[in-house]
């Protein structure tokens, strides 16, 4: 939620923001979280003291803010990603020393793993799906948690039922694994031309790239 808000500041008109993977829905009008599907504490603690225990970069979503555990920045590999991409994501993030200390007794909405290296992709996403959750990627090298019912998917559905439209009424967009449910789900889904070929096939129509105003785009020859 805070990494978006430059974005919300260009559409100021946005009504509702899913987040965290579909784990909440938040309402800009009402200042409130409509929609939410967590990772109980227990759980919760459970990962991040295995993952404390391992050489690799990941965070944890609370209230839609990212928390990491300090002294792991070592372990994030950015030289795939802009300078300027970069330090907008750390100014969204805080670091933790002990990062169970900071969950307390709070439910997190989901876990983002950076960087894995490829010997330990298959190890951390067994890991992870023995806790009961469900791990997609926004990158090669990264790995998604969240419970089974928290998607883009879900999400979209209990946002369209809480506005009272359907599924028919409802257009997505997106380009990673992440956004298949969402895909799936609405009646007229696009995939961005530079989207992953899993993507592509959840989706009923692929669109330009997001460099080449693929939204826009679209928007404007559907929607206006």
């Amino acid at each position: 939620m805070a990494f978006i808000k430059s974005v919300l500041r260009q559409v100021p008109f946005v009504d509702y923001v899913i987040y965290s993977n579909g784990a909440c829905v938040f309402d800009m009008k009402k200042k409130k979280i409509i929609f939410s599907n967590l990772i109980d504490n227990k759980t919760a603690k459970s990962i991040v003291e295995y993952f404390s225990g391992e050489e690799v970069f990941f965070e944890i979503y609370v209230d839609g803010k990212s928390h990491y555990r300090l002294g792991t920045e070592e372990y994030f590999d950015d030289e795939k990603f802009p300078a300027e991409f970069l330090a907008e994501i750390v100014e969204t993030m805080t670091a933790h020393g002990n990062l169970t200390e900071y969950i307390g007794d709070k439910d997190i909405e989901k876990i983002a793993i950076y960087s894995v290296k490829e010997s330990c992709m298959k190890p951390y996403t067994e890991k992870l799906r023995s806790y009961n959750l469900t791990v997609v990627s926004s990158f090669d090298d990264s790995l998604e948690a969240t419970v089974p019912t928290a998607s883009k998917g879900n999400a979209l559905k209990g946002l369209c039922e809480t506005v009272g439209i359907s599924r028919n009424e409802a257009m997505s967009f997106g380009d990673a694994g992440n956004d298949c449910s969402m895909l799936e789900y609405a009646q007229t889904s696009f995939a961005m031309g530079n989207a992953s070929e899993e993507c592509k096939k959840s989706a009923k129509y692929i669109t330009a790239s997001n460099t080449d105003d693929g939204v826009a785009e679209t928007i404007e020859k559907y929607c206006l």
